[in-house]
């Protein structure tokens, strides 16, 4: 049975719990938590300086609402560039792998089977396998300390950048392969949103969900990073389909968002999720019968 979950992220501007509340309002098991720098009421910052203590008032909100922690995502800059783990600047790049050490405490006490973060930036033109090369060498750290923590490890593959869709390291599934061919024990946290909107159809996509930890659900289209779910063009029966047949052991994530990127400020995210949720329990169900 596929769990579903929501971002607490969906509805900025609303307190943590409120987003809590309506999160369990939508009939979902669980909430992926994100924690943002420069953006997340709870920042990231915050966290780390107090890792347990965070962990055990954030566990009881979400014990109280009968809601598991799905995935916890750690972004340290809402800019993405500060404390990157590829960062050239090797004094940015250690920051960055002293927070992550930190937030591993947090996720593990939490309850959290793995923890998601971004796989770095292309930066000021520099050639893609320079940036490659110190995203895997950090990675394969970062990895080893997940593991230590009795957690696993995953990066979302995603664009930055939509004029051109580039900014991401890995922002297409070749550049991906490339990675995790670098980082055998990295995972992902699979959105096939960041193909699609480029017009890279499912077919290429679909080989990345053997190594995915995770995976991000919503509706997109090219040109589009987000859409409703009547103007999705994802074959998301096909997806789900796929991880009953390789075993996918993680989270569904509807993952909807409202900022300024094409799409993501145009849709209700109540209605959205709930759309989602119909449709994977319905599609679940008939999978059952058959």
């Amino acid at each position: 049975m596929i769990r579903l979950a929501s971002a607490n992220f969906s509805w900025p501007g609303l307190s943590p719990e409120l987003v809590l509340d309506l999160i369990a309002e939508l009939g979902v098991e669980g909430v992926s938590l994100a924690f943002i720098g420069g953006v997340s009421a709870n920042g990231p910052d915050d966290v780390a300086a107090r890792p347990e203590e965070a962990a055990e008032k954030i566990g009881s909100a979400l014990e109280a609402r009968g809601l598991a922690v799905a995935d916890v995502f750690l972004i340290p800059d809402g800019a993405l560039v500060g404390r990157a783990v590829n960062h050239p600047d090797p004094a940015e790049a250690d920051a960055g792998d002293e927070l992550f050490a930190r937030f591993l405490r947090f996720a593990a006490r939490i309850g959290s089977s793995g923890i998601t973060i971004l796989p770095g930036l292309v930066f000021d033109g520099e050639p893609w396998e320079d940036a490659l090369r110190r995203s895997a060498d950090r990675l394969s750290t970062r990895v080893r300390l997940a593991r230590e923590h009795g957690l696993r490890l995953s990066v979302e593959p995603h664009i930055v950048s939509t004029e051109p869709y580039s900014g991401s390291v890995i922002d297409t599934p070749a550049k991906v392969a490339r990675l995790l061919e670098a980082v055998p024990k990295l995972e992902l946290t699979l959105d096939y949103g960041h193909f699609n909107v480029q017009g890279i159809p499912d077919r290429e996509v679909e080989p990345l969900l053997r190594r995915a930890r995770h995976f991000h659900m919503r509706g997109g289209a090219p040109g589009l990073v987000q859409t409703r779910f009547e103007d999705n063009v994802t074959d998301f029966g096909r997806v789900l389909d796929c991880m009953a047949r390789i075993g996918y052991d993680g989270w569904v994530e509807i993952e909807y968002v409202h900022d300024g990127r094409p799409g993501c400020s145009q849709c209700d995210n109540v209605q959205e999720v709930r759309k989602f949720a119909h449709f994977v329990r319905e599609h679940e169900r008939a999978r059952g019968r058959a």
